[in-house]
């Protein structure tokens, strides 16, 4: 821990030296560049800047994991959807969510509704893979035992596929975070009037530099401070994950 603070103060001080000994538009002072950061984070600039973005990501995210988890765990237990279902998947995942941008804005026009879809678009094809994936690795054993008690097929996808495939839909989630995060900037971009992304193209329209590092280094945190977030109801949600798979181990040994 100590390193890692050593070496983020020691290229914050090589920064500010290379811009007093050489100033430049587009290398403004650390002080210029914490004050433009500092004022997101309150102020007017929180409700137009900061707070739209995750507004618009939280949803698109949320969309994601909701379709991704309920189609993956789908496909994932019945088999015989998959000739019929998987190409298209296939097809639409290696279609970047970039180039759905200039279609997304004919349909649903300049809204909140066009970035959100757009969000949710990019990011939805990590957690449906993970999901497929860990639902076809559910110990047969499981499925047998679910069967053999009565439990419907809706029930078995409920109390049995989802929560054993939960460790690799965490690892998608992880995966279209970052995605999520890219597209929410990218379709802030485009005929915007608020959002992170609307706030740095603008102040780079302006040359206010140390404004739009602002904005990247806050689009930094709020990615940081999701995955952390992430990672703590990960660890949780799957505490019994880690105890079933240490008890395994223990009994294989």
């Amino acid at each position: 821990m100590a390193w890692q603070a050593a070496t983020i103060l020691a290229l914050i001080a090589l920064w500010q030296w290379a811009a007093l000994t050489y100033p430049a538009v587009y290398l403004p002072p650390i002080e210029r560049i914490a004050q433009g950061y500092f004022q997101i984070w309150h102020g007017d600039l929180l409700h137009s800047a900061l707070l739209p973005s995750l507004r618009r990501l939280g949803a698109g995210f949320a969309i994601a994991i909701l379709v991704g988890c309920v189609m993956g765990v789908v496909l994932g237990s019945l088999r015989s959807l998959d000739p019929w279902v998987r190409p298209t998947i296939e097809y639409l995942r290696y279609i970047p969510a970039v180039a759905i941008l200039p279609a997304s804005l004919i349909v649903f026009g300049a809204t909140d509704q066009m970035r959100i879809f757009v969000i949710a678009f990019g990011s939805v094809f990590p957690v449906l893979i993970a999901a497929t994936d860990g639902a076809r690795r559910v110990d047969p054993i499981l499925l047998d035992v679910a069967r053999a008690v009565g439990l419907s097929t809706a029930e078995r996808l409920v109390r049995v596929v989802l929560p054993a495939s939960l460790p690799s839909i965490f690892s998608g989630m992880r995966v279209a975070l970052s995605i999520a995060l890219v597209m929410m900037v990218i379709s802030e971009l485009i005929a915007a009037d608020d959002g992170l992304g609307f706030y740095i193209l603008r102040n780079q329209r302006l040359f206010q530099t140390a404004n739009v590092y602002a904005g990247v280094l806050t689009i930094g945190t709020v990615g940081l401070g999701l995955t952390l977030a992430l990672l703590a109801v990960e660890k949780r949600v799957l505490s019994w994950h880690r105890g079933w798979r240490g008890l395994t181990e223990t009994g294989r040994g």
